[in-house]
């Protein structure tokens, strides 16, 4: 059939230009969009009346609706062509249409749709940005692809509200705006089937197995810490990583704006700020006072008011430890930044620990070559000072960019004089301790799951975790249930 199209009849299209990434699906002709646009049509209508709920059914209904269109139109096609016309067609009505090949892509992090007519640009783990041949041809198509990922949290895109935030089902963030904030743009930010953990951490570089064993330390001490950093340095999948060094019998209560936080915890409470409806950040956290967790979580503090809250659930004492991420690029530049956001110098000493992570370019002047690499580049504690309009900054670890690791930089911590004092243990046995653990890490394989290592570190961590999980019964009675002692 002919490729060259003169008219687009779907609203996006696959393939007419040169590219650096090309999705699996062939370029449809003229004639196989007719065919498509034809079969959706025809599925539309006939849904109207029953219940298909899931892809396997749209798929299996939109495959007997092409091949009576086929029998009907007097049309022969070959098993291939019949195979990828019921991809496009499934797309078409049911998924987000060419959106639905690069999500598919497991070595894809970011999808960006940067306007009408223009190809979508992906960010690949290792290649970084590139061109692809799949394009938006025109703005309904766009819109309705977006309000469809906005529908399962109920919200829609439109003239009166041109901007959307949004998380899709498998935890993908994304981001939309339409005229006249923009000329039509979708950003999706994928979800990792297997999230990075404390081995990736390592294998990749981003922390060494020492700062990594440090940390392990001061959550389990109480410390509560702030990841800070620039945008995608992975100061989410960070997060994540380190409650996997959580006991599983601790209460854990989240709150965030746009749903990131993903713990490998039973007992976790989610709770969602919506402008929407009037639900702020501050008014959850003050929510959080009567229920009694053991950490918390703010996710991401940006505003004024979500620093403040932040702050709050820091210097009332309420959890073990305090947690979330925060847009800057040094532990100093944290702090001049939440004093600017109206947060007092006496309350920036309750931050306990910041963990700045950035993502940065490296460039090799022999090859030519830039890669992109995320570290931690510094780890520092609070130092109060009475004369200051800031706390001070201890910096216990630190970026050696000529080593390319994560360096110790200071052995003097009062964090560690606390953790000492809350373990019972003299600090030449938290030295013992944090070998013990920084070669426990080491030897785990970043190969293995997120689920994997995180019951490794618990078997390590924990007195009586194996005897503690549930075991099966030939007759269960009920539900089973945690009923050890974590130490």
């Amino acid at each position: 059939m002919r490729k060259g199209i003169d008219k687009n009849f779907l609203g996006w299209r696959i393939g007419g230009w040169k590219s650096e990434y090309s999705v699996g699906m062939p370029e449809l002709s003229k004639e196989e969009e007719e065919v498509v646009e034809e079969v959706a049509a025809r599925f539309r209508d006939c849904s109207r009346h029953s219940e298909i709920r899931d892809k396997q059914g749209v798929r299996k209904q939109v495959g007997r609706l092409l091949a009576s269109h086929c029998v009907e139109s007097g049309l022969e096609v070959d098993e291939e062509q019949r195979r990828y016309l019921i991809r496009a067609a499934v797309a078409h009505v049911y998924g987000f249409s060419a959106l639905d090949e690069l999500l598919s892509d497991p070595e894809l992090e970011e999808i960006a749709v940067i306007g009408i007519g223009a190809p979508i640009f992906v960010y690949h783990r290792k290649k970084g940005w590139l061109r692809t041949n799949c394009a938006f041809e025109n703005e309904e198509a766009l819109v309705d692809v977006i309000n469809k990922m906005g529908r399962k949290v109920g919200r829609r895109i439109t003239l009166q509200k041109p901007r959307l935030n949004a998380v899709l089902p498998d935890g993908s963030r994304i981001h939309a705006s339409i005229p006249p904030i923009s000329s039509y743009e979708l950003t999706i930010r994928k979800f990792r089937c297997n999230p990075i953990h404390v081995a990736d951490l390592i294998a990749y570089r981003t922390f060494s197995a020492e700062a990594l064993a440090f940390l392990w330390l001061m959550m389990q001490a109480d410390a509560s810490i702030l990841i800070a950093g620039n945008t995608a340095s992975g100061k989410t999948s960070t997060m994540n990583a380190l409650f996997q060094f959580i006991s599983p019998k601790e209460r854990i209560l989240i709150t965030e704006e746009t749903p990131e936080i993903n713990i490998p915890h039973e007992h976790k409470v989610k709770l969602l700020a919506s402008d929407e409806i009037g639900v702020s950040m501050k008014e959850l956290v003050a929510d959080s006072l009567r229920m009694r967790p053991d950490r918390v979580i703010v996710g991401e503090a940006r505003t004024a008011e979500e620093v403040k809250a932040l702050l709050e659930t820091m210097t009332s004492g309420q959890a073990r430890g305090s947690y979330a991420t925060f847009h800057a690029q040094s532990a100093r530049e944290t702090l001049v930044r939440m004093r600017s956001l109206g947060v007092l110098s006496i309350d920036l000493e309750s931050l306990g620990l910041i963990v700045v992570q950035r993502r940065m370019m490296k460039y090799d002047a022999k090859s030519r070559r830039s890669t992109e690499i995320r570290r931690c580049t510094e780890i520092g504690e609070m130092v109060p000072c009475a004369d200051c309009s800031l706390p001070k900054i201890n910096i216990l670890f630190k970026y050696d960019s000529k080593q390319d690791a994560v360096v110790r930089s200071n052995k003097k911590a009062a964090v560690i004089d606390r953790a000492c004092e809350s373990f019972g243990m003299s600090r030449r046995e938290f030295g013992a301790e944090l070998k013990s653990r920084e070669k426990f890490l080491g030897g785990l394989d970043p190969e293995s799951s997120f689920e994997e290592i995180t019951e490794e570190i618990r078997k390590f961590s924990f007195a009586n975790y194996e005897e503690s999980i549930p075991k099966p019964k030939a007759k269960p009675a009920g539900i089973g249930f945690f009923n050890s002692v974590f130490e």
